[in-house]
This record gives C-alpha cells, sequence and structure tokens, in this order.
C-alpha cells in the first residue's frame, strides 16, 4: 500500500505464491485496490489516512469479510486447494495456521493476553487463512476494525499517517515523535487474536502457514 518497489525477498516471495498455491489469486495493490471494493460494504472513510501497514491490516479484514481468502506476501511452497477443499467439507468459519507460540499473540494486556498465550494452539495466525465470506466472525472483525479507526478519529484526522510504518511515539529522522494515534499491532493482530481466541471451535488448523523467514 506503500510507494515503494517490493524488494527482491518480496518478489521471490509473490512468486512462489503464484507457483506454489495453485489456486486463482490476486495481488492487491493501490493500483488493484478499487476493484476488490463492494459498495455495499464501503471502506472507512478515513482509509486514506492510515500507514501502509495499518492500511494492510484493514485489508486483510475487509478481504476476508468480503471475498475470503487471504495471503501476506511470504514465501509459501503449500497448495492451497486442500486447504479449501477442507473448509468445504466443515461447517466451521475458516481455516487457518496454528499461531507460532506463545511469543506470536498480541500484547493486549492483562488476564486476556496471558490467557491467550497459555492457549495459543488454539488461535490461527493473521498471516494465511481462508474464511466464508461474511460470516458472524469476520462481521465482528470488521465492525470491531471500524470501531477501533472511530475511537481515534480526532486524532487521526489532525496526525494522519506520516510513514508507511508509522505508529504511536515513532521517533522520525528530524527527531520528531510521531502523534498518529496508532501502535504499531492496534488494527491487526490486537483485534484478529481475541476474536480468533474466542471463536476458536469454529475455525480450523491446517498447515498453511507461510515462511516467516528472509521476507522483508
Amino acid at each position: 500500500m506503500g510507494p515503494n518497489e517490493m524488494s527482491e525477498s518480496r518478489s521471490a516471495a509473490l512468486l512462489s505464491i503464484v507457483r506454489n498455491s495453485a489456486v486463482p489469486h490476486m495481488h492487491l495493490t493501490a493500483d488493484t485496490l478499487a476493484n476488490w471494493i463492494d459498495p455495499a460494504v464501503p471502506f472507512h472513510r478515513l482509509f486514506p489516512l492510515l500507514s501502509a501497514v495499518h492500511k494492510c491490516d484493514y485489508l486483510r479484514c475487509y478481504m476476508l469479510h468480503v471475498h475470503g481468502g487471504y495471503m501476506d506476501v511470504k514465501h509459501t511452497t503449500k497448495n492451497w486447494n486442500p486447504f479449501f477443499d477442507l473448509l468445504e467439507r466443515s461447517p466451521a468459519y475458516g481455516v487457518g495456521y496454528t499461531e507460532v507460540g506463545p511469543e506470536g499473540i498480541a500484547e493486549v494486556g492483562g488476564a486476556l493476553q496471558l490467557e491467550m498465550q497459555q492457549n495459543y494452539a488454539k488461535i490461527v495466525g493473521v498471516c494465511a487463512m481462508i474464511f466464508r465470506r461474511r460470516t458472524e466472525f469476520t462481521a465482528a472483525w470488521y465492525k470491531q476494525l471500524h470501531e477501533v479507526i472511530d475511537s481515534k478519529a480526532d486524532q487521526l484526522l489532525r496526525n494522519p499517517a506520516r510513514h508507511p510504518q508509522d505508529s504511536l511515539g515513532a521517533l522520525f529522522t528530524d527527531d520528531s515523535v510521531s502523534q498518529y494515534p496508532f501502535p504499531w499491532t492496534s488494527v491487526g493482530g490486537d483485534i484478529f487474536h481475541p476474536l480468533a481466541y474466542r471463536y476458536h471451535q469454529d475455525i480450523l488448523h491446517a498447515d498453511l502457514a507461510p515462511s516467516f523467514e528472509n521476507y522483508r
């Protein structure tokens, strides 16, 4: 979602998806985004003010809610047909990979974070998943995402993202401190992990995790 070109490693990761996933796919970019917006499910009006990272977090939710499948641009060797077949044979809302460990759980704080860390094996990760469209789960995710943005609307209007990786408190090269209102995971894992935990009995686990090495 930023103006930069993908790195050589990212480009290679995208090629691995094209070669190995064996399912129809599309590469979502700022140039192709308009083709995937459903007028019945509008984007938040402040979407353009988010950082590129947080736009991607937003789009992960949006694409799964409206269209059903999502994968980060990370290296994969996996054929995704068996995962679609697995979900097709089940009444589950979706299928994802098991979160990598307690350290992978979003730092939401308090008793909930501790409980999720102790039960991380029940929670799917955020980087690759397939969901039925417009389920109770994805609707709750979309609703909470908009509520989080609404809760910081005034601050966001005053302090839109100044950098693709902007986050609250980030230090810029001019030594100024970012007043952009969202911490790094606040519109991503902080919303997704508690929901995935709440709905864990309705989500299947399968070996569709991408590689988490050398993807930058």
